[in-house]
């Protein structure tokens, strides 16, 4: 399999690029494409980041090929990193993302539309840059929507099983829960589908009652907000240790929803943890086993009648989304998530072409 990294000269398409070749999934017969902009700063950086990939991964590395025009893109997993995103002195808020989605529609267009044209009809798309439910959008308009993954809710879904972990003093692995809906401010936590290895029955309940501390689902928005402007104050003052510790006072889901930008606006941004889950997809697909997975996906009614683009569970096999699973949900996630696909809808909707 030939996989190509578009914005591979950003910060997150290179720990993307060097995790794929130090994780030893390509063999040497294989090709890792660097895509970048001829216009942009790309058309140098890359070839520098192939020579020192080179000389840093001489023994492992597989192909290298450095591509500046979207035409010329050949593979077979299309990792998409491209785009602006949120400047670290924007404020904390999804204001913001107004602006991105101006800014990168039209570079989703061009890209989605040269990729269809040159492809082979089988390209995998994994997208990760923001906003990701439009990039999700613009790429279904001209590939098959089966073929279309967004990184948004795979990414929340494994940041809420941390945060439940660290509550139970656990391991990750032994949790099984899902963020779903936006891949920002009308993300969903799906506590209904909470599972913890080891705890069943009341215990389970006894559990998941105790980290939630009394925050029920229809709460969540209002509470984002609440403590998002609390945030806000000490990030503007420079106190990111005790925006840190704040966010600690609350339950894992307003940690998953909140702490990532803490981190952004802290200058460190969040490349690692994102890179590293785009790898935990790309090695899911590449196993060709199915599994059930969640991410941004184009929908035409197989979840609970919904329809758009929304993070939701589904099966994903090596040749994408093989099925949706319709989870049963409780009534407040229901009402929740119908306002979330209306909201990104709403939003996305002027950057379409049909």
């Amino acid at each position: 399999m030939n996989i190509a990294v578009v914005g591979a000269g950003g910060g997150v398409g290179r720990e993307i690029t060097r995790q794929i070749i130090t994780s030893q999934m390509l063999e040497k017969q294989h090709t890792i494409l660097l895509c970048g902009n001829s216009e942009g700063s790309s058309a140098k950086t890359l070839y520098g980041f192939k020579a020192d990939l080179l000389d840093g991964y001489a023994e492992i590395n597989p192909q290298i090929e450095v591509i500046l025009e979207p035409e010329e893109i050949k593979a077979d997993l299309i990792v998409f990193t491209a785009g602006s995103t949120l400047k670290e002195s924007n404020h904390i808020g999804s204001s913001q993302r107004e602006g991105l989605s101006k800014q990168n529609a039209p570079l989703f267009h061009r890209y989605a539309e040269a990729l269809s044209k040159n492809g082979k009809g089988h390209e995998l798309y994994i997208l990760v840059s923001n906003p990701n439910e439009l990039a999700v959008s613009i790429f279904s308009e001209y590939v098959h929507r089966s073929r279309v993954i967004g990184m948004g809710a795979f990414l929340d879904s494994l940041r809420f099983r941390n945060e439940i972990a660290v509550d139970l003093n656990i391991r990750r692995q032994c949790i099984h829960a899902f963020m779903i809906g936006e891949h920002g401010p009308d993300m969903v936590p799906l506590w209904s589908s909470v599972h913890i290895f080891g705890l069943e029955g009341q215990a389970l309940s006894e559990a998941i009652r105790r980290i939630r501390k009394g925050l029920s689902v229809s709460e969540f928005p209002a509470k984002i907000n609440e403590v998002q402007e609390k945030l806000q104050s000490l990030i503007n003052d420079c106190r990111i240790q005790d925006a840190y510790s704040l966010l600690e006072l609350y339950p894992p889901d307003i940690r998953t929803m909140l702490k990532p930008f803490i981190t952004h606006f802290s200058g460190s941004r969040t490349l690692i943890g994102t890179a590293r889950a785009t790898m935990d997809l790309i090695k899911t697909i590449m196993m060709g086993s199915d599994a059930l997975v969640a991410g941004q996906i184009k929908l035409n009614g197989e979840f609970h009648g919904l329809t758009g683009t929304i993070g939701t569970p589904f099966v994903i096999g090596n040749r994408g989304v093989d099925r949706i699973i319709e989870l049963p949900l409780a009534e407040d996630e229901i009402v929740l998530l119908s306002k979330s696909i209306e909201n990104v809808q709403r939003k996305i909707k002027p950057y379409l072409k049909n």
